[in-house]
């Protein structure tokens, strides 16, 4: 009976035991007792707070901000609203003016230089590193263009696509010629000799085998200074520059072609390719896309021509480049719409629209112009293939007339209109060029 009854005191003090455990009657507990229980609650996770994030732009559509920017954000981060700000009717500079910066703004390398100026400009490494972004998926030669163009060892915007060049061709006119169609991997001599197989006048119609572009163009391949930064003057009386105006020259004076493609403006190039007046074409994105416009034109499209003194090369970065303004309230915010844009999933959305990816991965690269029925019976792929040549700043502000591009153009034209000697033509060309640098230096 005594063993019974030690068994039922057990047995009521275990049942005790656990009540206490669960939560019955008991003795409150000491504050010192209290303060050493770990608390079981779990904290309250908060929503991030709904944020608006302007961008200021002119070069994408409303249809292609809304679907790269816009439907992409919304879908990774709901809490953000992105609000475009068309800066085509309101610059940069007026914004600035009436303190309605907005947290980004849209432009290409070159055009950096206006956030320096109107001291908006915002050194975006922090947030990159912070935020874990990888810069190494980027091809380098686009940042280096970004830190060369603003002439800041920083980041100050990262690039989101690239307007890329290449050589266009007419495929009836070439049928009608007779001619084998051009290749990739040609130089500029390869596309010369084509083009004087292809240069003549038929049933009164005046045929151009070869539209090269601006000489610039061929300068910006090259990388060739156009200044002097050290010296404060022009830098166009070198040999590299004399021999790109001799060989730039070869591609124009072709037997039995007129030097009018010279002096054209490239618009009324492309016109004249359109009506099938020019074999070859050296276009670029813009091209590509009013391609799709026209109808029974039988066209095709090769890589950008070389020049054997910078082989692989096509033309120069031309990406257009998205900076957070240091005025933004929502930094972050910010950050998150650009590295959206980077992902793999835009990126490759991009590629696919016939915008060439600054991301390395090659299946990015290789998805470009897929959206496009008519693209994929195109070579259009090789809109991607050549290297590009990184940014030769300008940094001065110069008006339109003395702007170093503008200057060795019209130089060009002497040269190939009316027989200027190129080492005149140069000359006149860097010493006005040296006087805008001085009066701007003052």
């Amino acid at each position: 009976m005594r063993t019974s009854s030690l068994y039922t005191t057990a047995a009521i003090l275990s049942l005790s035991i656990l009540l206490g455990a669960c939560g019955g009657n008991k003795e409150p507990a000491s504050p010192e007792a209290k303060a050493e229980q770990p608390k079981t609650e779990n904290p309250k996770i908060e929503s991030p707070k709904p944020a608006t994030v302007k961008i200021a732009q002119r070069h994408l559509t409303e249809e292609e901000f809304k679907r790269f920017i816009v439907e992409p954000v919304k879908k990774k981060y709901p809490h953000l609203t992105v609000q475009w700000v068309d800066s085509s009717k309101t610059s940069l500079a007026n914004m600035a003016a009436s303190k309605e910066i907005p947290d980004i703004s849209v432009d290409y390398p070159l055009a950096l230089t206006q956030l320096l100026d109107m001291k908006v400009e915002f050194n975006m490494e922090d947030v990159i590193k912070s935020s874990k972004f990888d810069l190494n998926r980027i091809r380098p030669e686009f940042l280096e263009s970004i830190k060369t163009a603003s002439g800041l060892n920083q980041l100050i915007g990262l690039p989101v696509y690239n307007n890329s060049f290449a050589l266009f061709y007419n495929k009836d006119l070439f049928d009608k010629m007779g001619v084998p169609y051009p290749k990739d991997g040609m130089t500029w001599e390869d596309a010369r000799a084509i083009a004087a197989k292809m240069t003549r006048t038929e049933g009164g119609v005046q045929y151009w085998g070869l539209y090269p572009g601006e000489l610039f163009r061929g300068a910006y391949q090259l990388g060739l200074p156009f200044i002097d930064f050290a010296g404060k003057k022009g830098a166009l009386q070198t040999d590299g520059w004399k021999q790109l105006f001799e060989m730039w020259s070869g591609l124009y004076n072709i037997s039995g072609a007129t030097t009018i493609l010279a002096s054209d403006p490239p618009t009324q190039a492309t016109q004249a390719f359109l009506k099938g007046e020019v074999g070859m074409l050296a276009g670029h994105s813009a091209t590509l896309q009013s391609l799709k416009t026209v109808k029974n034109f039988n066209w095709d499209v090769v890589a950008y021509p070389v020049n054997p003194k910078a082989p692989g090369t096509g033309q120069r970065v031309d990406s257009l480049v998205f900076s957070i303004t240091n005025a933004s309230p929502n930094k972050e915010a910010a950050f998150q719409v650009i590295e959206t844009l980077l992902s793999n999933e835009v990126q490759t959305d991009l590629s696919r629209y016939a915008r060439v990816s600054v991301l390395k991965d090659e299946k990015v690269q290789q998805a470009f112009g897929q959206d496009s029925a008519e693209y994929q019976s195109k070579n259009v792929i090789a809109m991607t293939k050549p290297k590009l040549a990184v940014i030769q700043p300008f940094k001065y502000k110069f008006p339109a007339e003395t702007n170093p591009a503008v200057l060795v153009s019209k130089a060009f034209q002497d040269v190939v209109t009316t027989g200027k000697d190129i080492n005149t033509a140069l000359r006149e060309a860097d010493e006005k060029l040296t006087k805008a640098i001085q009066e701007l230096d003052r």
